[in-house]
Protein backbone atom coordinates (compact mmCIF):
# COMPACT_ATOMS: atom_id res chain seq x y z
CA UNK A 1 0.00 0.00 0.00
CA UNK A 2 2.77 2.22 0.67
CA UNK A 3 4.62 1.52 -1.75
CA UNK A 4 1.61 2.46 -4.58
CA UNK A 5 1.16 5.73 -2.62
CA UNK A 6 5.14 6.58 -3.05
CA UNK A 7 4.56 5.34 -6.78
CA UNK A 8 1.21 7.37 -7.41
CA UNK A 9 2.87 10.72 -6.00
CA UNK A 10 6.00 10.25 -8.15
CA UNK A 11 3.80 9.48 -11.27
CA UNK A 12 1.91 13.28 -9.90
CA UNK A 13 5.42 14.99 -9.52
CA UNK A 14 6.65 13.83 -12.95
CA UNK A 15 3.28 15.39 -14.62
CA UNK A 16 3.21 18.25 -12.57
CA UNK A 17 7.20 18.97 -13.62
CA UNK A 18 6.39 17.98 -17.15
CA UNK A 19 3.43 20.21 -17.48
CA UNK A 20 5.21 23.23 -15.96
CA UNK A 21 8.01 22.81 -18.19
CA UNK A 22 5.85 22.80 -21.02
CA UNK A 23 3.64 25.80 -19.63
CA UNK A 24 6.82 27.46 -19.24
CA UNK A 25 7.81 26.90 -23.06
CA UNK A 26 4.31 28.20 -24.06
CA UNK A 27 5.03 31.31 -21.98
CA UNK A 28 8.38 32.18 -23.54
CA UNK A 29 7.12 31.10 -26.82
CA UNK A 30 4.26 33.64 -26.30
CA UNK A 31 6.62 36.79 -24.87
CA UNK A 32 8.63 36.26 -27.85
CA UNK A 33 5.55 36.45 -30.52
CA UNK A 34 4.46 39.47 -28.65
CA UNK A 35 8.18 41.03 -28.74
CA UNK A 36 8.70 40.56 -32.57
CA UNK A 37 4.98 41.72 -32.91
CA UNK A 38 6.27 45.05 -31.00
CA UNK A 39 9.36 44.84 -33.68
CA UNK A 40 7.22 45.01 -36.18
CA UNK A 41 5.56 48.00 -35.13
CA UNK A 42 9.04 50.11 -34.38
CA UNK A 43 9.51 49.02 -38.17
CA UNK A 44 6.24 50.08 -39.40
CA UNK A 45 6.27 53.13 -37.41
CA UNK A 46 2.85 52.18 -36.23
CA UNK A 47 1.39 53.00 -32.65
CA UNK A 48 -0.26 49.48 -31.73
CA UNK A 49 -0.86 48.13 -28.20
CA UNK A 50 0.99 44.22 -27.93
CA UNK A 51 1.11 44.94 -24.26
CA UNK A 52 -1.28 45.86 -22.06
CA UNK A 53 -0.65 49.64 -21.01
CA UNK A 54 -2.42 49.23 -17.61
CA UNK A 55 0.15 46.48 -16.01
CA UNK A 56 2.92 47.98 -14.91
CA UNK A 57 5.66 44.86 -16.35
CA UNK A 58 8.73 45.54 -17.78
CA UNK A 59 7.27 44.62 -21.02
CA UNK A 60 4.62 47.31 -21.00
CA UNK A 61 7.18 50.03 -19.94
CA UNK A 62 9.14 48.28 -22.68
CA UNK A 63 6.23 49.00 -25.17
CA UNK A 64 6.49 52.59 -23.65
CA UNK A 65 9.63 53.44 -24.73
CA UNK A 66 9.40 52.10 -27.96
CA UNK A 67 6.16 54.28 -28.77
CA UNK A 68 8.33 57.09 -27.82
CA UNK A 69 10.89 55.97 -30.15
CA UNK A 70 8.43 55.40 -32.99
CA UNK A 71 7.03 59.16 -32.69
CA UNK A 72 10.29 60.55 -32.70
CA UNK A 73 11.29 58.73 -35.44
CA UNK A 74 7.93 59.64 -37.50
CA UNK A 75 8.55 63.30 -35.97
CA UNK A 76 12.23 63.23 -37.93
CA UNK A 77 10.69 62.02 -40.82
CA UNK A 78 8.56 64.65 -41.50
CA UNK A 79 11.16 66.73 -40.77
CA UNK A 80 13.67 65.11 -43.20
CA UNK A 81 10.28 65.67 -45.97
CA UNK A 82 10.30 69.22 -45.27
CA UNK A 83 14.01 69.40 -46.14
CA UNK A 84 13.86 67.94 -49.21
CA UNK A 85 10.78 70.24 -50.69
CA UNK A 86 12.41 73.80 -48.67
CA UNK A 87 15.34 72.54 -50.64
CA UNK A 88 13.27 71.73 -53.89
CA UNK A 89 11.90 74.65 -54.02
CA UNK A 90 15.00 76.99 -53.56
CA UNK A 91 16.42 75.12 -56.14
CA UNK A 92 13.41 76.15 -58.61
CA UNK A 93 13.28 79.77 -57.27
CA UNK A 94 17.24 79.85 -57.43
CA UNK A 95 16.78 78.34 -61.05
CA UNK A 96 14.18 80.81 -62.37
CA UNK A 97 15.78 83.93 -61.26
CA UNK A 98 19.27 82.78 -62.53
CA UNK A 99 17.56 82.57 -65.83
CA UNK A 100 17.27 86.52 -66.87
CA UNK A 101 21.07 87.47 -65.78
CA UNK A 102 22.98 84.65 -67.14
CA UNK A 103 21.11 85.01 -70.73
CA UNK A 104 21.88 88.83 -70.52
CA UNK A 105 25.08 87.82 -69.98
CA UNK A 106 25.46 85.87 -72.80
CA UNK A 107 23.63 87.09 -75.34
CA UNK A 108 25.40 90.56 -74.50
CA UNK A 109 28.59 89.74 -74.25
CA UNK A 110 28.30 88.36 -78.20
CA UNK A 111 26.80 91.31 -79.07
CA UNK A 112 30.35 93.42 -78.13
CA UNK A 113 32.21 91.05 -80.28
CA UNK A 114 30.97 92.75 -83.01
CA UNK A 115 33.01 94.93 -84.62
CA UNK A 116 30.69 97.37 -85.85
CA UNK A 117 29.03 98.50 -82.57
CA UNK A 118 28.98 102.29 -81.94
CA UNK A 119 30.20 104.05 -79.13
CA UNK A 120 26.65 104.35 -77.31
CA UNK A 121 25.60 100.52 -78.18
CA UNK A 122 28.68 99.57 -76.27
CA UNK A 123 28.20 101.75 -73.61
CA UNK A 124 24.35 100.07 -73.29
CA UNK A 125 25.80 96.29 -73.48
CA UNK A 126 28.79 96.89 -71.51
CA UNK A 127 25.75 98.33 -68.57
CA UNK A 128 23.49 95.72 -69.06
CA UNK A 129 26.61 93.03 -68.46
CA UNK A 130 27.36 94.99 -64.98
CA UNK A 131 23.85 95.02 -64.24
CA UNK A 132 23.27 91.21 -64.64
CA UNK A 133 26.16 90.96 -62.73
CA UNK A 134 25.17 93.12 -59.73
CA UNK A 135 21.98 91.04 -59.50
CA UNK A 136 23.90 87.62 -59.75
CA UNK A 137 26.24 88.85 -56.79
CA UNK A 138 23.19 90.22 -54.77
CA UNK A 139 21.13 86.97 -55.19
CA UNK A 140 24.34 84.97 -54.08
CA UNK A 141 24.62 86.89 -50.97
CA UNK A 142 21.30 87.07 -50.01
CA UNK A 143 20.73 82.80 -50.70
CA UNK A 144 24.05 82.42 -48.59
CA UNK A 145 21.95 84.35 -45.67
CA UNK A 146 19.13 82.57 -45.86
CA UNK A 147 20.57 79.35 -46.58
CA UNK A 148 22.54 79.50 -43.51
CA UNK A 149 19.38 80.79 -41.51
CA UNK A 150 17.46 78.23 -42.50
CA UNK A 151 19.59 75.29 -42.38
CA UNK A 152 21.01 76.13 -38.57
CA UNK A 153 24.60 76.96 -39.52
CA UNK A 154 24.27 79.93 -37.45
CA UNK A 155 22.17 80.84 -34.23
CA UNK A 156 20.77 84.41 -33.89
CA UNK A 157 22.44 85.55 -30.27
CA UNK A 158 19.80 86.92 -28.52
CA UNK A 159 20.63 89.28 -25.47
CA UNK A 160 19.38 92.66 -24.29
CA UNK A 161 20.24 95.67 -26.96
CA UNK A 162 19.38 99.16 -27.58
CA UNK A 163 17.12 99.39 -29.98
CA UNK A 164 17.80 102.67 -30.88
CA UNK A 165 21.70 102.08 -31.34
CA UNK A 166 20.23 99.15 -34.38
CA UNK A 167 17.94 101.47 -35.76
CA UNK A 168 20.73 104.21 -36.64
CA UNK A 169 22.92 101.62 -37.86
CA UNK A 170 20.19 100.59 -40.14
CA UNK A 171 19.61 103.96 -41.33
CA UNK A 172 23.17 104.83 -41.52
CA UNK A 173 23.59 102.13 -44.08
CA UNK A 174 20.36 103.11 -46.10
CA UNK A 175 21.27 106.66 -46.29
CA UNK A 176 23.49 107.17 -49.31
CA UNK A 177 20.74 105.52 -51.19
CA UNK A 178 17.96 107.33 -49.93
CA UNK A 179 19.82 110.30 -50.40
CA UNK A 180 20.38 109.76 -53.95
CA UNK A 181 16.44 109.01 -54.59
CA UNK A 182 15.35 112.43 -52.46
CA UNK A 183 14.21 110.63 -49.56
CA UNK A 184 14.14 111.84 -46.17
CA UNK A 185 13.80 109.40 -43.00
CA UNK A 186 12.46 110.73 -40.38
CA UNK A 187 13.18 109.48 -36.40
CA UNK A 188 10.54 109.01 -34.03
CA UNK A 189 10.92 107.09 -30.78
CA UNK A 190 9.70 107.70 -27.32
CA UNK A 191 12.31 109.45 -25.42
CA UNK A 192 11.03 108.98 -21.89
CA UNK A 193 12.60 105.47 -21.66
CA UNK A 194 15.34 104.28 -23.71
CA UNK A 195 13.85 100.96 -25.09
CA UNK A 196 16.18 97.58 -24.67
CA UNK A 197 15.00 94.01 -26.23
CA UNK A 198 16.30 90.44 -26.70
CA UNK A 199 17.36 90.34 -30.48
CA UNK A 200 20.90 89.52 -32.22
CA UNK A 201 22.13 93.42 -33.14
CA UNK A 202 23.51 92.86 -36.36
CA UNK A 203 20.72 90.46 -37.93
CA UNK A 204 18.22 92.84 -36.75
CA UNK A 205 19.81 95.66 -38.26
CA UNK A 206 19.96 94.03 -41.94
CA UNK A 207 15.71 93.19 -41.12
CA UNK A 208 15.38 97.21 -40.11
CA UNK A 209 17.36 97.68 -43.29
CA UNK A 210 15.35 96.01 -45.52
CA UNK A 211 12.13 97.47 -44.79
CA UNK A 212 14.10 101.12 -45.48
CA UNK A 213 15.50 99.81 -48.80
CA UNK A 214 11.68 98.58 -49.57
CA UNK A 215 10.56 101.93 -48.97
CA UNK A 216 13.00 103.79 -50.64
CA UNK A 217 13.42 101.85 -53.91
CA UNK A 218 9.77 102.36 -54.20
CA UNK A 219 9.78 106.35 -53.41
CA UNK A 220 10.87 106.81 -57.14
CA UNK A 221 6.97 107.96 -58.31
CA UNK A 222 5.66 109.26 -54.70
CA UNK A 223 4.23 112.64 -54.10
CA UNK A 224 5.78 112.46 -50.59
CA UNK A 225 9.03 111.11 -50.27
CA UNK A 226 9.19 111.02 -46.32
CA UNK A 227 9.84 107.39 -44.48
CA UNK A 228 8.75 107.33 -40.91
CA UNK A 229 11.02 105.29 -38.61
CA UNK A 230 9.32 104.62 -35.03
CA UNK A 231 10.32 103.01 -32.07
CA UNK A 232 7.73 102.29 -29.58
CA UNK A 233 6.09 99.59 -26.67
CA UNK A 234 3.64 98.07 -27.28
CA UNK A 235 2.93 95.11 -24.70
CA UNK A 236 5.10 92.86 -24.51
CA UNK A 237 7.12 93.47 -27.44
CA UNK A 238 9.03 96.40 -28.83
CA UNK A 239 7.60 97.70 -32.55
CA UNK A 240 10.01 99.08 -35.00
CA UNK A 241 7.99 100.09 -37.88
CA UNK A 242 8.65 102.02 -41.53
CA UNK A 243 6.10 104.19 -42.91
CA UNK A 244 5.96 104.78 -46.49
CA UNK A 245 3.91 107.38 -49.05
CA UNK A 246 4.22 104.56 -52.11
CA UNK A 247 0.58 103.65 -52.36
CA UNK A 248 -1.23 100.78 -50.48
CA UNK A 249 -0.32 96.93 -51.49
CA UNK A 250 -3.30 95.57 -52.49
CA UNK A 251 -4.70 93.01 -49.95
CA UNK A 252 -4.64 89.94 -51.92
CA UNK A 253 -0.94 90.47 -51.95
CA UNK A 254 -0.25 91.07 -48.21
CA UNK A 255 -0.18 87.37 -47.58
CA UNK A 256 2.04 87.11 -50.36
CA UNK A 257 4.95 89.87 -49.92
CA UNK A 258 6.97 87.93 -47.27
CA UNK A 259 7.22 85.07 -49.52
CA UNK A 260 10.79 83.95 -50.69
CA UNK A 261 11.10 85.82 -54.44
CA UNK A 262 7.85 87.68 -54.52
CA UNK A 263 7.55 90.49 -56.30
CA UNK A 264 4.30 92.48 -56.67
CA UNK A 265 2.88 94.36 -59.72
CA UNK A 266 4.50 96.94 -58.92
CA UNK A 267 7.95 95.65 -58.91
CA UNK A 268 8.25 95.69 -62.66
CA UNK A 269 11.35 97.91 -63.77
CA UNK A 270 12.92 97.94 -60.08
CA UNK A 271 15.82 96.65 -58.65
CA UNK A 272 15.74 93.66 -56.48
CA UNK A 273 14.33 89.77 -56.62
CA UNK A 274 12.00 89.98 -53.77
CA UNK A 275 14.35 88.79 -50.82
CA UNK A 276 14.64 91.39 -48.97
CA UNK A 277 10.79 91.05 -47.00
CA UNK A 278 11.69 87.22 -46.62
CA UNK A 279 14.86 87.92 -45.03
CA UNK A 280 13.40 90.37 -42.69
CA UNK A 281 10.32 88.20 -41.78
CA UNK A 282 12.76 84.71 -41.15
CA UNK A 283 14.66 86.73 -38.79
CA UNK A 284 11.94 88.14 -36.52
CA UNK A 285 10.56 84.56 -36.42
CA UNK A 286 13.88 83.13 -34.93
CA UNK A 287 13.75 85.78 -32.29
CA UNK A 288 10.69 85.21 -31.18
CA UNK A 289 8.98 87.62 -33.16
CA UNK A 290 6.61 88.50 -35.96
CA UNK A 291 6.26 91.30 -38.92
CA UNK A 292 3.29 92.85 -40.45
CA UNK A 293 2.20 95.19 -42.87
CA UNK A 294 -1.06 97.31 -43.10
CA UNK A 295 -2.07 100.31 -45.35
CA UNK A 296 -2.58 103.76 -44.57
CA UNK A 297 -3.95 106.43 -46.74
CA UNK A 298 -0.93 107.56 -48.93
CA UNK A 299 1.09 104.10 -48.42
CA UNK A 300 2.20 101.08 -46.20
CA UNK A 301 3.08 100.95 -42.28
CA UNK A 302 5.63 97.75 -42.95
CA UNK A 303 6.90 96.34 -39.23
CA UNK A 304 9.13 94.12 -36.96
CA UNK A 305 8.42 93.35 -33.44
CA UNK A 306 11.30 92.30 -30.62
CA UNK A 307 10.25 90.57 -27.59
CA UNK A 308 11.43 93.23 -25.05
Amino acid sequence: MAGCIVGAACLFLDGMVYWLHRMDRSYITGVVQELSDLLDTLMELTEREVFPETEDTMLSKLQGNVVKLIRRMRHQNEMTRQDQERIKGIISDLSHQLKTPLANLKMYSRFLQKEELSEKQYREYVDIICLSVERLNFLSENMIKISRLETGLIHLKCQKNKISETVLKAVKDIYPKARHMGCEIIYREDREKELWAQFDADWTAEAIFNMLDNAVKYSENAQNKSIILSVRKLGLFAEISVEDQNGFIPEEEKNRIFQRFYRGENSEGKEGIGLGLYLTREIALRQGGYVSVKATEQGNIFSIYLRL
